[in-house]
């Protein structure tokens, strides 16, 4: 296993290391549906990483990538592991890179983003509801429309900059 230390001399290593761990996944059959993971974007989350600047912010997300394969590795290769296992593993080794890269860096997990924006229009709609002022514009959710407009434009954009994740 690689350590902090081999990720902060040789950028290199950690592509040479995440590609070695992806390719001994290849030939299992099955892997992707049981860990609930598409590793066509954990490689886009991989090559990112690699790239984004400060490197120093990035290694720990490295190392707990490397981490999360190579636990995935000896989990898959475990007869008795069920899929509590496997879900219980990526909520303690990718949450934090998912964190990441959603929140700072314009990822995006499935469909979120209108989702979380509707909602946001929904609750200054309900507000206005109960405070009487939607009266004057007959009950119509003028906010909740808005919103879900952004949130589809925004979504959009992020279909169109390959940033939609399935993690």
């Amino acid at each position: 296993m690689s350590s902090v230390q081999d990720l902060e001399n040789d950028k290199t290593y950690f592509m040479k290391e995440y590609k070695t761990l992806i390719s001994g996944f290849e030939q299992k059959n099955g892997i992707e549906e049981k860990a609930m993971i598409n590793f066509n974007d954990l490689t886009k989350v991989a090559k990112y990483l690699n790239t984004a600047k400060p490197q120093s912010h990035m290694r720990n997300h490295k190392f707990s990538l490397l981490e999360y394969l190579t636990d995935l590795k000896s989990l898959s290769e475990n007869k008795n592991a069920t899929e509590i296992d496997f879900l219980i593993l990526k909520r303690d080794k990718l949450n934090s890179i998912t964190h990441f890269v959603n929140i700072k860096n314009g990822f995006s997990v499935r469909n979120n983003i209108i989702h979380s924006y509707a909602l946001i229009g929904i609750l200054i709609d309900i507000v206005l509801s109960v405070s009487g002022i939607a009266k004057h514009y007959f009950y119509i959710p003028i906010f909740m429309l808005i919103f879900l407009i952004i949130g589809y434009i925004k979504q959009k954009k992020t279909k169109a900059e390959n940033k939609i994740l399935e993690l």
